[in-house]
Formats: structure tokens, sequence, C-alpha cells
């Protein structure tokens, strides 16, 4: 018997803990951007890096301003942070394997005639391994790294693509009663 509560003290003392991440929700400065564009000329932008970038759109809707895309091949450690595990007598960061998802919320508002603001919200997930558990999803906190990367592309895109080289918009028709 004594051998038996021996051997459940060690697995006990062996078995792995979990503990979440603790790093605060980003500034909207890193995940936040004005274009200067029409609200469908910036819509279009975002279409083009979402592209550019090989991501799956998995919902989109114009006449709210949101697309919803998934990037292929998981994610890192300097993308999001997913936490720390506890092993035998040490902490280590949960490294997020080949099955971890990204998806990037882009929210397209526009800003008057000739502006848009462009928000973008990455939501990672993982499979996280704890020895002596059932594997489970947890939700990693990001670091804004390719929020910031994805605004980045979609700053210069907007200057190379649709900048001051580019058509002016075209003058609004008049209204009805004002035609003769």
């Amino acid at each position: 018997m004594v051998h038996y509560a021996g051997i459940l003290i060690i697995a006990v003392a062996l078995a792995g803990c979990f503990y979440p991440p603790q790093q605060k929700p980003l500034p909207g400065s890193r995940t936040h951007l004005i274009v200067h564009l029409p609200y469908y000329k910036a819509w279009d932008v975002v279409h083009e890096v979402i592209v550019k970038n090989e991501y799956r759109i998995i919902t989109e809707n114009p006449d709210e301003g949101t697309i919803e895309a998934q990037a292929t091949g998981g994610f890192t450690l300097a993308d999001a942070d997913c936490g720390k595990l506890k092993g035998v007598g040490r902490k280590y960061k949960a490294e997020p394997d080949a099955d971890a998802t990204a998806l990037y919320d882009f929210q397209i508002k526009p800003r008057g005639n000739e502006a848009a603001t462009v928000d973008v919200e990455g939501t990672f997930t993982a499979p996280l391994h704890v020895p002596l558990h059932p594997v489970s999803g947890e939700q990693c906190v990001s670091r804004g790294t390719q929020e910031a990367r994805l605004l980045t592309q979609i700053a210069q895109q907007a200057r190379d693509g649709h900048g001051s080289g580019a058509k002016p918009s075209p003058m609004p028709l008049p209204a009805r009663e004002t035609v003769q």
C-alpha cells in the first residue's frame, strides 16, 4: 500500500500545470489605422493585403465593414503569448503546435468621404499538451506583431496602389430635386 502511495505522490509531483497568459490587451495604436481613401477603396486595399498574405476569408460583410480571415500555418511565440506550463520542477513558455490557428478580424469604417479607419484584431488559439492532462484548446494573447505588420502592409498598399497618383473620386450626382 505504501508503495502505491509513493507512486501516486510522484505522479502528482510530475503532473503538469497550466498558467494562462498575464499580458494585457493591446493599445489601440497597435491595432488601428486611418487611411486617406474612401471606404470602398479601403475595402479593396484590405482585400489585396489578405490575398497577398494567402489568408482564407471565412466571412465578410461589406455593409458592416467586417472581414474575418484565417492564416495558414499557425503562429509562433513572437505572435502571441500562450501562457506557461509547469513540468518537472520548472516553468516554461507554452509553445503552440502546428494545429494552432490565427484568425484576423478586420473592421473597416468610413470616416467622411475621403478617409476610412481600419482595425485589426488577431485571435490566436492553440491546443496545449499539459503533462498528464487531456489536450485542451487555449486562447493565446496577441503581442500585436502580426496586427502591426498587417496595418503596415495596408498603409503601404494604400500609398502604392491608391495614393495621389490614382484617379480622384468621382463627383457625386446631384439630388433628384436639383436635376432639371
